[in-house]
């Protein structure tokens, strides 16, 4: 088991001015996720969507100017308003597990953990990204990783408290 001090994970955290229900649905409703999850600048589109343990969020990143890359969710638990966990990972088309465009060393998945925690109408949410059945030589890549990871999730953060404005 990995503890906080695991050079490998990665922690962000987020508050919203907003109930836990209403920052629930943003992550377990299709319609909305499409709105924020991924990249600046990047379209998704929704393939397949089974918001349920053991079920898969396909989607693909449409950028302008850029192929299509392909990414997947495959719950592992979801415990409704406080906690999801999720395998992410890049993947093909037909949502099978694929490497990451731009590194034949990035580790195939990385375990997500989001816990939703409320206080005096406001949500706290804490995403807890850590390799999952990596190499050593994938581990010291996520490790080296971290700084792109704060601006990557950082941004889809951001991506999110703007659709939650608007929504």
């Amino acid at each position: 088991m990995l503890s906080n001090d695991d050079k490998a994970t990665f922690i962000i955290t987020r508050q919203f001015k907003l109930p836990r229900a209403v920052v629930w649905q943003a992550w377990s409703v299709a319609d909305q996720l499409k709105h924020w999850w991924g990249p600046q600048g990047c379209a998704i589109d929704i393939h397949r969507f089974e918001f349920q343990t053991g079920g898969f969020f396909h989607y693909a990143m449409n950028f302008e100017n850029a192929p299509t890359m392909w990414g997947r969710f495959n719950y592992r638990e979801i415990s409704s308003p406080e906690r999801l966990v999720w395998l992410n990972s890049f993947s093909n088309e037909r949502c099978g597990i694929a490497r990451a465009p731009f590194s034949e060393v990035c580790p195939l998945e990385i375990q997500n953990t989001v816990t939703f925690a409320e206080r005096a109408g406001q949500t706290i949410v804490t995403l807890r990204a850590e390799p999952f059945g990596e190499l050593g030589v994938e581990r010291k890549y996520f490790e080296d990783l971290h700084p792109s990871l704060e601006q990557g999730y950082g941004g889809t953060f951001d991506q999110l408290a703007q659709h939650l404005r608007q929504a």
